[in-house]
């Protein structure tokens, strides 16, 4: 295990044990942003308090299983200015009473643009009577490092946004792929991204970025497919991007076969439905 790896699952525990005793136990608010806020189009999810900072949580849409993107506003405690240089981390958890599991996530960044950081979560199953997420933020700033938790329900889509399957090399890894783009398809070439994680314990989801992917997209009610797509390749840190064609408006089921570095075939049934 390397250190950047080694280090990351010791502040995912950390957090967990830090959660245990110290999160702030304030009803979660959803509502609205202001009118000229850059996050005006994002979910409000709430505000909770450190001892040093006030942060807000917001999702890009209500939170679903597949993958989501988050935001999170601090601000310094009485003064009330924006904090641009903390350091955060997620802590995305289920639990289901006999048993807790975390999700494949990326810890935010501050995005000028949204006057945010700017993160992600993909999240692998809903909410249910049964099971419960829960969604804890790490924030160190200036020293000071506090933890705190935001109740979260999430829903599933009607069409699915995260597959998974055993691969087919060991038979032991699980593998996660995430539908990240086209979040709204339209007729002509999109923009495909998908997200791909590997299961490495019930607490660790790292990317993965040595598969190959190809596409092919199918109008099952049509009897046919599209020309000039393009295969997703690795960008960075598990996202592939590439381009998918819809002919046309309707029900298309996207077909993926993902082969591992050494070119072995993990899977080749794996399929997203989409529908505009």
């Amino acid at each position: 295990m390397n250190i950047s790896k080694k280090w990351g699952t010791r502040a995912f525990a950390l957090g967990l044990a830090l959660l245990s005793i110290s999160c702030k136990k304030e009803p979660d608010n959803k509502g609205q942003t202001s009118p000229d806020s850059p996050l005006q189009n994002y979910v409000y999810y709430g505000e909770k308090s450190t001892a040093f900072a006030d942060v807000k949580l917001y999702f890009a849409e209500d939170a679903f299983v597949g993958y989501n993107r988050v935001a999170v506003e601090l601000f310094e405690s009485g003064s009330q200015q924006r904090i641009e240089n903390a350091s955060l981390s997620f802590l995305p958890l289920m639990d289901m009473g006999t048993t807790k599991h975390s999700c494949p996530f990326d810890n935010p960044v501050y995005s000028a643009e949204l006057e945010a950081y700017q993160g992600s979560a993909t999240f692998i199953m809903p909410s249910s009577t049964m099971a419960s997420w829960t969604f804890g933020l790490i924030v160190n700033h200036n020293g000071n490092i506090d933890t705190l938790s935001f109740n979260l329900e999430v829903k599933a889509k009607a069409k699915a946004k995260v597959i998974s399957f055993i691969s087919a090399a060991d038979s032991l890894s699980a593998i996660f792929i995430a539908l990240k783009e086209p979040s709204s398809p339209e007729i002509g070439l999109n923009t495909l991204e998908l997200m791909v994680y590997e299961k490495e314990s019930m607490m660790s989801f790292p990317p993965v970025s040595d598969f190959s992917i190809e596409v092919e997209p199918e109008m099952p009610s049509m009897g046919h497919g599209s020309p000039n797509n393009e295969d997703p390749i690795s960008i960075a840190k598990g996202l592939y991007r590439g381009k998918v064609n819809f002919t046309m408006s309707g029900y298309w089921k996207l077909h993926l076969k993902i082969k591992d570095a050494n070119g072995q075939t993990l899977n080749e049934d794996a399929a997203f439905d989409i529908s505009f």
